[in-house]
């Protein structure tokens, strides 16, 4: 009985907390700083109704966030639509019982937009399932927006990115963002956080 008890504590308290949700706890090292993610650092919590104001100005059509609204109110097992994230350097790690991982590099800045790329982990203890990413960051008004272009597939094994290790700042003439996401709107997620206190 007492291992019973024990064996739900732990469960309920990973389930809480998360596991290896602290940015420097990952496999891939610590995070790298830069004065670049330096306006991104802390936890922010995922804001779904602006998230959803968000994706419909990105053009999302009116059916499609509905259907999300909907699923999210119907579904309260599935948790939110994206996990919290901690910001650390050059790192961003989802809370949750699996903790994901977003690993920034190329970053740069576009006026008050922040640009790059980054390999995403759904499960950060698990590099088979690193997806590569496109990313743009900006914070407006304390709210963070946060648009994602997740390339299909597993990454190229001949791509330069992964057989380097790039640092985390890059040249804003090289900027893929708009080459790759602009061409894909309607996959570009757009999510908006608020900093938590």
């Amino acid at each position: 009985m007492r291992f019973l008890l024990l064996n739900m504590f732990l469960m309920v308290t990973l389930f809480v907390i998360g596991c290896g949700s602290n940015p420097a706890s990952g496999p891939f090292g610590e995070p790298e700083s830069s004065p670049l993610m330096v306006p991104f650092a802390g936890t922010w919590t995922l804001e779904f109704e602006k998230t959803l104001e968000a994706q419909k100005a990105a053009g999302v059509s009116e059916e499609q966030i509905e259907q999300t609204r909907k699923f999210f109110a119907d579904h309260p097992q599935f948790g939110k639509m994206h996990p919290d994230l901690t910001f650390e350097g050059n790192v961003a790690v989802g809370e949750g019982v699996i903790s994901s991982e977003y690993r920034f590099f190329s970053m740069h800045t576009h006026d008050s937009q922040t640009c790059g790329k980054a390999w995403h982990l759904e499960d950060r203890f698990d590099p088979g399932d690193m997806s590569k990413c496109f990313v743009r960051l900006e914070v407006i008004e304390g709210l963070l927006y946060m648009e994602v272009y997740m390339q299909e597939g597993l990454p190229d094994l001949d791509d330069p990115d992964l057989l380097t290790e790039p640092s985390v700042e890059g040249d804003p003439l090289k900027c893929e963002y708009e080459a790759k996401a602009g061409n894909h709107p309607e996959e570009r997620q757009v999510l908006v956080f608020s900093r938590r206190e």
